[in-house]
């Protein structure tokens, strides 16, 4: 039938109350949004009478469900059975990114997810979760590489088999169908037919495309494509702002509400790319503004903390005390708290690149510098002379006092200390994007080699 996009959900939703349905829907990409369009596509397959059946696709085998689809209910109206976290379209492809959600989630102490996550990429490179020998973290780094398509972590993996032991018993197929394809098998009954009242959805977060079942749902059946790129890059920002912003609108439209668009852009700097987190605050801020219509920026400053900016603010200020155990400590928090690696690195970069300007301008003797000047003195005698240049502009825009305190951390580095941090940022963000090494090590082997003796800031009066 047809491949939806997030934009085209609306369109999708409409045509099933005209009438317009498929027998299997396939919704994949961002957890929460795969959520919230399944219980969308549910409310309207069922809108006319039916009954539900939720089914775990991490514990209840497909030949299960399958069984179920193809078998006529007792009970009257439609059947809809809505398969969460479906592995039927998982392959070795997905494994790394099966990998990282699963350390995530160890990282956020969730080993419930995080176990979900492992036993799928066990499944997708084709190994049983079940067999003690198919402890990933036994393997040796051939092994791993042969069988994920990626490098084996340099890092300590004995809680992948603590994981796996904790994890509930899964049902096993039952002997007749243990040596077929549960997609093939899917495919040949859509053929066949299957009863009119009867309807599958599929959840998943990651699918492998190239598979022959995903090219089957995308001719035949309906497939809803919720994925959105992940990255700091300026396309990624865009399209998750485009995500972000959509939800917001729906969200204060439920409440007959309304938010200015600068009021809207400041929540999603605040919460970051956390469509849950974007949800619950609009609701929040729905909620406090009782009979009035519109959300205002005071609301916003009220109910909504600067917990995203503070934090990386706490990262800046512990490098620029030197302080490489609270630098390490809020690293750690922030990477539990969902915050980008690139966007810490972004928040350091431009940090070390004001360092820089403001302790090489402190060079120049016509803009009148010391570091012993008042507060006072700096924003009469200094800042009117800086801000002759308009190259510096954006870098000058903030408050007086702020950019004096800038300058007072400035004067306590050498300028060569300055440039070998941003060198060391630069070399860690090209090891972000482009190796395999786990970005908290990568983050942790930057502050070490920016604090440590041997790369630390020397005081000018030292």
């Amino acid at each position: 039938m047809a491949v939806y996009t997030s934009e085209q959900q609306d369109k999708l939703l409409k045509s099933i109350r005209l009438g317009e349905t498929a027998r299997v829907y396939l919704i994949f990409g961002e957890r929460f949004l795969c959520q919230r369009a399944a219980e969308a596509l549910c409310r309207e397959l069922l809108a006319g009478g039916g009954t539900l059946h939720p089914i775990d696709g991490d514990l209840e085998p497909f030949a299960n469900t399958l069984h179920k689809l193809t078998s006529f209910s007792l009970f009257p109206g439609r059947q809809v059975y809505r398969v969460t976290d479906s592995k039927l379209l998982h392959s070795v492809k997905v494994a790394e990114s099966l990998w990282k959600k699963a350390l995530q989630a160890k990282k956020n102490n969730v080993p419930d997810k995080a176990g979900r996550h492992l036993r799928n990429m066990l499944e997708s490179a084709g190994l049983a979760p079940g067999d003690p020998d198919n402890d990933p973290g036994r393997f040796s780094p051939t092994q791993w590489k042969k069988l994920f398509g990626f490098a084996q972590p340099q890092e300590d993996l004995a809680w992948t088999g603590e994981l796996l032991a904790a994890a509930p018993a899964v049902q096993e197929k039952s002997s007749d169908r243990s040596t077929d394809d549960p997609a093939a098998l899917l495919e040949q009954k859509l053929s066949s037919g299957i009863p009119g009242q009867n309807f599958l959805i599929l959840t998943a977060e990651d699918v492998d495309r190239r598979k022959r079942l995903y090219k089957y749902l995308a001719d035949n059946q309906v497939v809803l494509d919720l994925s959105v790129e992940a990255g700091s890059g300026s396309r990624a920002q865009t399209a998750q702002k485009k995500v972000l912003l959509d939800l917001v609108q729906k969200t204060m439209a439920g409440f007959n509400k309304s938010m200015p668009p600068a009021v809207a852009e400041q929540l999603l700097e605040r919460v970051g790319f956390h469509p849950v987190a974007v949800v619950m605050e609009t609701e929040k801020l729905a909620l406090s503004t009782g009979e009035r219509p519109q959300i205002t920026a005071d609301d916003l400053e009220t109910l909504v903390g600067r917990t995203r900016q503070e934090a990386l603010y706490e990262l800046t200020d512990s490098l620029g005390r030197q302080d490489l155990e609270k630098a390490l400590l809020v690293a750690g928090r922030l990477g539990e708290h969902g915050v980008h690696p690139l966007a810490m690195i972004a928040t350091l970069k431009n940090f070390v690149r004001n360092l820089l300007l403001f302790r090489a301008l402190q060079e120049q003797p016509e803009y009148g510098y010391n570091r012993s000047m008042s507060q006072p003195a700096f924003q009469q005698q200094v800042m009117p002379r800086l801000k002759e240049n308009i190259e510096w502009k954006q870098e000058l825009t903030g408050h007086p006092f702020a950019v004096y305190m800038q300058f007072k951390t400035a004067s306590s580095f050498r300028l060569a200390t300055l440039r070998k941090w941003l060198e060391l940022i630069l070399s860690a963000e090209f090891r972000l994007k482009g190796s395999s090494i786990a970005a908290e090590t990568v983050l942790q082997h930057l502050l070490l080699s920016m604090l440590t003796r041997d790369d630390k800031a020397v005081l000018q009066n030292k």
